[in-house]
């Protein structure tokens, strides 16, 4: 009976140690176990995020937004961002990422701190810079290298007249259209990943004029830093069958998951990620196919929390 209960005694113990180690490793490794789950996926999402300005300002709550990704089953690998202000706010996003998210976030932001866009308003002020971003999740994710380049507009982008070239700063400064690409390593998957966060320019500038031209760029920017899967995600200023962009997308290998979805290239209001319009995108060229491919509505989100809705999809190796 004294050597039984002994071995219960032991037993009983070694249970119980392991139930605190795992409870130890679910703190600390959620992170690795959730990448280990999708080691033949990218969770990728893309949101023009307007500033994450208050709500008082133009009635958009971003905290709706981070809510939706705390209540997925598996946080985003990848979030490309366009309109956020600078690094500060690089800064501030990535850390309530990684502090309400499983896993570390970190970011490579297109300019640090952008020129003015002129506004003067009290709302407007907090929008006075904006450019671009890639958010990556660093247990997973290692930087490797990176690139910007600047959307095209016409010679005269007032007018819409002249060829397309570089769209340069002005009073109301446009380093909203500093594009950035980086490559990352993918440590559950070991492979390379090239991701571009892009932002044309607007219909005040004649932008959707130049959108081909922009999408060449876009092509060599992530083929210049190779990896054997390239997504380019942002805002693009212009729907589909705007200077046949779109279809050159497509030539050059990239596919478009909400395209694939609605089962066209041109999809019903249902996919539009502005009021009017689906003029955010999020493609990828080197994937093996896509699932829980969505456009987040303001209903999915409970509300709207920022002008433009974002794109997301499960992209395959």
């Amino acid at each position: 009976m004294p050597n039984r209960r002994r071995g219960f005694v032991r037993c009983a113990f070694a249970v119980f140690a392991a139930g605190l180690t795992s409870l130890a490793l679910g703190s600390t490794d959620v992170a690795q176990a959730d990448a280990r789950i999708l080691a033949s996926s990218l969770v990728v999402y893309d949101n023009n995020i307007e500033n994450m300005v208050p709500v008082s300002c133009y009635g958009d709550n971003y905290d709706l937004m981070i809510a939706y990704l705390k209540a997925r089953p598996t946080g985003p690998d990848i979030f490309t961002v366009q309109q956020i202000s600078n690094a500060a706010q690089l800064a501030t996003l990535t850390k309530r990422l990684s502090d309400e998210l499983p896993g570390n976030y970190a970011g490579k932001i297109a300019i640090a701190s952008p020129g003015s866009m002129g506004y003067t308003s009290t709302c407007g002020k907090l929008k006075n810079q904006q450019t671009n971003a890639v958010i990556y999740r660093s247990d997973r994710l290692a930087f490797q290298d990176s690139t910007t380049w600047r959307s095209d507009a016409p010679a005269d982008p007032e007018e819409g007249t002249g060829g397309c070239q570089n769209l340069e700063p002005t009073a109301t400064s446009q380093d909203r259209v500093q594009n950035i690409a980086v490559r990352l390593h993918d440590n559950i998957a070991d492979a390379d990943v090239t991701v571009a966060s892009i932002h044309w320019p607007t219909g005040t500038w004649h932008g959707p004029d130049c959108a081909a031209e922009n999408m060449d760029e876009a092509n060599q920017a992530v083929d210049r830093l190779g990896g054997s899967l390239k997504i380019v995600a942002g805002d693009t200023n212009a729907t589909t069958g705007s200077a046949d962009w779109w279809e050159e997308s497509q030539g050059y290998g990239f596919r478009d998951p909400i395209a694939e979805k609605c089962g066209a290239r041109v999809c019903s209001s249902a996919y539009n990620t502005t009021t009017n319009h689906r003029i955010d995108f999020l493609l990828a060229k080197g994937a093996s196919g896509f699932s829980n491919v969505a456009t987040v509505t303001e209903a999915m989100a409970g509300g709207r929390y920022s002008g433009h809705r974002a794109v997301t999809a499960y992209v395959n190796y």
